[in-house]
């Protein structure tokens, strides 16, 4: 099955972190790059170019979707696939489908032979193209952190991509027409839909004959070898990654574009809008035979895909990739989890992730390698790095923020560094109001309390995202006790206590001192403002969020609804600013920034 989901309540496996294939490639390449990138969470810019590659993907899925027995050249889109509420198709529930409602072209009116047929499929390509050119447009658009302007993507160029891409599906479609393999007389009945069928615009059980069937006993029709050609893709209008393949151990996932599987075997592509030029050919290559691990991995380890390639839809012909042998699977599964293990399962140090790396090799249009394999420079990938500002592996000169004070509105205020911002605490006191303990379905533990320690105060309570599981049994009204790693909030000027799986209530030791007064709650920062992460649309979107970096490390920022701060609107990727007087916070295991009731945010330096 090209998707493969889990029983995510039975994986020890958090969804959030399982490893990918573009992970892999980037610590391949760097592990430093790997570290900015993912554990740090540096997103770096998102250039106008992926503007042609989410549009032509868009329309290639479109096309592929529709048929010459159910829309004529010039029609209007008529396909909208049903989605459940997390946006996935709605398979199962047979009552929307636009298919079963659509009534048939008339068979003097199909296309009659391949001929006719790339006339039919390259005016459905540009039936869908605008529609598809601007979404991805508004897509990236609404993107905070994006880099240049529409301008710098040029729609022609992915328009004739498209048609590339179409061209090589109907390859496909030849091959099938002229091909033993296929039974057509099966097909034309009903009976051999696949349990996953490929989209189009029919629920999974549908077992009425095909709307583009000819007479049982004839040879194939060209209308019918598009129909039983087509491929598993992701649907055009699902959700992001509700398509995706997740290994049985919930530890890695990734997501195919497309599955060839009309001769009773199974050929996965990769679509990429590009010539095919440059160092990412090769990651390519590594990610291929990543999907044909994957594809085995997720079929008992019993089925092996056949065939790989990759459409580079600049160039020309497909690139065949060497589908890797069992033996060589078996070596990968080792290595992937070693690999998930180290950087995914656990949360490496900057230490472990060295500034090492990889040559940067060369490659010709097609993905064809260079006569010149690499570049002799060894460090010549740094030249090209996002992170080259910072990182000391890098022969650039260093652009890092660090300041220990600032004078603003008539106060000094001492900075922090981000690096140094403490985000969870110790404390000892007396238990008061005490609810619980009680053990919840996931083994955490559900437990409130007043912490009572002199005259200070603090309110105990588990994290919204979960509780912790390490809580003494002793624990009772009035007993003494020690609650380490614990996260700090304030509401209405009242201290909160909340505790994680990584969160612990123990008896507390005689002479053991952690006293609630010496939490810190508030800090001041400075830093370089490397992404804007989140910006409030007036829809879906709420908050503000950016991510700081300066000469110790990185730290996002947020503001919600009337806290957001009128800079923020002027406020770009690169300006230093100060966030003076925010609450201490956590997310996701990063030092976090909140802005609420008190906080400023200043323009120190405009990039701009």
């Amino acid at each position: 099955m090209p998707v493969s989901t889990i029983d995510q309540k039975a994986s020890s496996v958090d969804p959030y972190r399982r490893l990918s294939a573009s992970q892999v490639i980037a610590y391949r390449s760097c592990p430093r790059y790997w570290y900015y990138g993912w554990e740090r969470r540096l997103k770096t810019p998102l250039p106008p170019q992926i503007i042609r590659g989410n549009a032509a993907e868009a329309c290639i899925c479109r096309v592929m979707r529709d048929s010459p027995s159910l829309h004529l050249a010039e029609d209007e889109d008529a396909m909208s696939t049903p989605l459940n509420e997390d946006g996935a198709p709605e398979w199962d529930d047979p009552s929307n489908w636009p298919g079963p409602r659509i009534e048939p072209v008339e068979k003097a009116l199909r296309p009659s032979d391949m001929d006719s047929l790339r006339i039919w499929a390259h005016a459905r390509a540009r039936v869908h193209f605008q529609r598809c050119w601007d979404e991805a447009c508004d897509d990236w658009a609404a993107n905070p952190n994006r880099k240049g302007t529409v301008e710098d993507a040029d729609p022609d160029q992915c328009l004739s991509m498209v048609l590339r891409g179409i061209d090589l599906h109907l390859q496909e479609v030849e091959e099938c027409l002229n091909s033993e393999e296929a039974d057509v007389d099966a097909w034309r009945s009903g009976k051999s839909r696949p349990a996953w069928p490929a989209p189009d615009g029919f629920p999974r059980d549908w077992s009425s004959p095909s709307h583009a069937a000819y007479d049982v006993g004839s040879h194939m029709h060209v209308v019918e070898a598009w129909e039983i050609a087509r491929p598993w893709f992701v649907d055009p209008d699902a959700a992001s990654f509700t398509q995706t393949s997740t290994h049985p151990d919930g530890w890695f996932q990734g997501e195919y574009d497309l599955v060839y599987r009309w001769d009773g075997t199974t050929r996965i592509i990769d679509i990429k809008a590009s010539v095919g030029r440059g160092d990412r050919s090769h990651g390519y290559l590594d990610q291929l035979r990543m999907y044909g691990w994957l594809w085995w991995a997720t079929h008992e380890r019993k089925e092996t895909a056949t065939g790989l390639a990759i459409w580079y839809l600049g160039a020309g012909d497909p690139k065949d990739v060497v589908m890797p042998a069992v033996e060589e699977m078996e070596s990968m599964d080792r290595d992937l989890f070693e690999l998930y293990s180290k950087i995914r399962g656990n949360n490496p140090s900057i230490e472990e992730c060295p500034a090492e790396p990889a040559p940067l090799r060369r490659f010709k249009d097609g993905g064809v390698p260079d006569g010149k394999p690499v570049e002799s420079d060894s460090r010549a990938r740094c030249n090209r790095c996002d992170y080259a500002g910072f990182c000391e592996g890098s022969s650039q000169e260093p652009n890092l923020i660090h300041m220990e004070t600032i004078q603003r509105f008539g106060h000094t205020w001492d900075i922090t560094p981000l690096q140094a911002i403490r985000t969870r605490f110790s404390a000892i006191g007396d238990v008061s109001r005490l609810t619980g303990p009680d053990l919840n379905e996931d083994e955490t533990v559900d437990v409130r309390f007043t912490m009572v320690d002199g005259w200070d105060r603090a309110t105990v309570r588990p994290h919204r995202m979960g509780g912790p599981k390490s809580v003494t049994r002793s624990i009772k009204e009035g007993s003494r006790v020690r609650v380490d790693n614990a996260m700090p909030s304030l509401w209405k000027g009242q201290l909160n206590l909340d505790l994680d799986s990584l969160s612990s209530i123990s008896p507390a030791e005689e002479g053991d001192e952690a006293p609630i007064v010496d939490i810190e709650t508030r800090v001041s920062v400075v830093g370089r403002v490397w992404s804007i992460d989140a910006y409030p649309d007036g829809d879906s979107v709420s908050r503000w969020a950016i991510t700081l970096v300066d000469a110790s490390g990185s730290a996002s920022a947020v503001a919600f609804k009337q806290f957001i701060p009128t800079a923020a609107a002027s406020i770009s990727r690169g300006d230093v600013i100060g966030v003076l007087n925010g609450e201490v916070g956590e997310w996701a295991g990063r030092p976090q920034i909140k802005m609420g009731p008190g906080t400023r945010v200043v323009v120190i330096e405009n990039e701009a």
